[in-house]
């Protein structure tokens, strides 16, 4: 089991000293790993980039108050009217001056590129030693042959996002992840047991020590992680869910809508979930109307993709019939405590989404709610 340790990168920047994507401290290991030979891989997230606000002071985080999901930043030309704004119900709120807990200034977007990680390399490692970035996009041959160099020792610095956790990957001496908290703030309900995951396979990769930076190393994900408590973290993430109605206790549908028209897709949308409202009350008994729990619409995580503007519907949809499964299996995860609808339950859901038009995009048991 490889040596595991939580950098705090607050304290690091109260010193006030210029941004680094790679703290000083994690310099000094990379640089006695490369002494000594050996191999180091460093992991970055790629999704989630300087969407979430956070107080480098005390590492508070935004969250919507009806959904408990991290809101997103969006900038306008007047910086007066930045809003933060739920991706699910579309609350939204005035871009704060200050912190509401410690009443610090500064509050930041989340997020760091590859690039800059490489940039720093070259810069604060002289002669720079053999490194290589594998990023999704890579055509699987390129990145193979990558790999490969890596694992026959070739290549030293192996930079890359979720594309390093394919099995074909060997293992290093020194793994380093940069930041997990992007990725640990996105606004959708899986991201905290995704990153879980993901550690744990990164520590898998590990032979002598995994260090983690991050800003907020209060998390209770980090308490788990480092005392290896897989189960009570999924009990404990199983029961927010509950609490707030996320898989495995709801079924979610997601409705997208892309139209090149900004004023005429906001206006459509609006007017379809009006539409499924109507659909609840005249369609389904009584006792059976608050099942359906309709949000938004609200901007989709990219709200501009070539060229078109796009917005998310989300329908949880509360079982009356089936039965959630109450044995969690780390290996697995909990969305596979899902039960499978009945008859009933499918054709009830069934008559509502027949009420959706046809150019929207129906999504049940979406891989995110982005």
């Amino acid at each position: 089991m490889p040596v595991i340790k939580i950098i705090d990168l607050k304290e690091i920047r109260k010193n006030k000293k210029p941004f680094q994507a790679i703290s000083v401290d994690v310099f000094i290991q990379i640089k006695k790993a490369l002494k000594e030979k050996k191999k180091i891989i460093i992991f970055i997230n790629r999704r989630g980039l300087a969407t979430s606000i956070i107080c480098q002071e005390c590492g508070f985080v935004f969250k919507c108050p009806n959904c408990d999901i991290p809101l997103g930043f969006h900038s306008k030309l007047d910086k007066s009217k930045n809003i933060l704004l739920c991706h699910h119900c579309n609350y939204s709120t005035p871009m704060p001056l200050v912190c509401p807990v410690c009443k610090g200034y500064k509050l930041k977007p989340l997020g760091i590129g590859i690039e800059r990680i490489s940039e720093e390399i070259k810069k604060f490692i002289v002669p720079a030693p053999s490194f290589a970035l594998i990023e999704g996009e890579m055509p699987d041959e390129q990145e193979l042959n990558i790999f490969d160099e890596f694992n026959r020792g070739q290549i030293k610095i192996l930079i890359g996002t979720e594309a390093l956790l394919r099995p074909q990957l060997e293992t290093a001496h020194l793994v380093i992840v940069a930041s997990v908290d992007p990725a640990l703030c996105l606004p959708d309900y899986y991201s905290g047991e995704k990153v879980f995951f993901n550690l744990l396979k990164l520590k898998s990769l590990s032979k002598e020590k995994l260090i983690i930076q991050t800003l907020i190393p209060d998390n209770k994900l980090f308490k788990y992680f480092i005392e290896n408590e897989e189960e009570e973290f999924l009990q404990e993430e199983k029961k927010w869910r509950k609490d707030y109605l996320w898989p495995p206790y709801v079924q979610l549908i997601k409705l997208s809508l892309s139209y090149k028209d900004k004023v005429k897709g906001e206006k459509e949308a609006e007017e379809i979930k009006k539409r499924l409202e109507l659909a609840v009350n005249k369609l389904i008994p009584k006792n059976l109307q608050k099942n359906f729990i309709i949000l938004g619409p609200a901007q989709a995580f990219v709200f501009r993709k070539k060229s078109c503007y796009n917005w998310n519907i989300l329908i949880k949809y509360k079982y009356f019939e089936s039965k959630i499964k109450n044995d969690i299996n780390p290996l697995f995860g909990l969305n596979l405590l899902s039960p499978i609808p009945t008859k009933k339950e499918l054709m009830l859901r069934n008559k509502i989404l027949k009420y959706v038009p046809s150019h929207w995009r129906i999504d049940v048991d979406p891989i995110d709610t982005l």
